[in-house]
């Protein structure tokens, strides 16, 4: 009996461990924690609000966010829906000049046709690779995206259902790269410690259980 009891107790601890390894980077209220791209400085309420629990961008000229903190390991999830395109952007290097996807790939958000298994539909790896099986995909609800970055490797599941596993600066990365308009930005997507930012591309777009974990 005692046995038992140590170990339902261990799993307990250990569920109550993993639980709190996760790290809310939106807490439903304020835009504490996220930063303009513009100003490289604290997000101030404007096209971007906390809303009805999600990070919101609800009209023109909030410009594109990143958060305060950067990640080097991690795993990352959110929930989004759009009215039209937005992105999630991966290795944010704030130091960089120009556009923030200059340095940072982009995960693709977008409404689109629900079919279109291209980079550049929704969940894809924005001009670099695109689904090779159908994916599941709800153009006009919520969608998950999971992400998981460890020591340069990337795996990416959307909606449950694994997308995309590419390593930056292999030989597949790199050919990919340099077919690509990111050819012409020297250390696209090599900033180890970068932060995770979201693109303003006009269209209204919300995010929420926006959360990681450090591996």
């Amino acid at each position: 009996m005692k046995k038992t009891f140590l170990v339902i107790l261990c799993l307990v601890f250990s569920a109550t461990a993993s639980a709190e390894d996760w790290i809310s980077l939106f807490d439903g209220k304020t835009l504490s924690g996220w930063n303009s791209w513009k100003t490289k400085s604290a997000l101030v309420e404007g096209a971007w609000k906390a809303e009805e629990g999600s990070l919101s961008l609800t009209g023109k000229g909030g410009g594109d966010i990143y958060t305060a903190e950067a990640f080097e390991n991690y795993e990352f999830e959110a929930e989004w829906k759009t009215t039209g395109n937005s992105g999630i952007l991966l290795r944010v290097d704030p130091s960089s000049t120009g556009a923030i996807w200059h340095r940072a790939p982009e995960m693709q958000v977008d409404k689109g046709n629900p079919d279109a298994l291209k980079s550049t539909s929704a969940g894809g790896l924005y001009a670099l690779y695109d689904f090779t099986e159908k994916k599941v995909f709800d153009p006009n609800g919520w969608n998950m995206v999971k992400i998981r970055c460890e020591n340069h490797r990337f795996q990416i599941w959307f909606n449950g259902k694994k997308a995309h596993d590419f390593t930056v600066g292999s030989e597949d990365w790199k050919s990919r790269v340099a077919k690509s308009k990111f050819r012409k930005y020297p250390g696209f997507g090599e900033t180890k410690l970068g932060h995770i930012g979201f693109q303003d591309h006009g269209a209204r777009v919300q995010y929420r259980n926006i959360r990681i974990r450090k591996l």
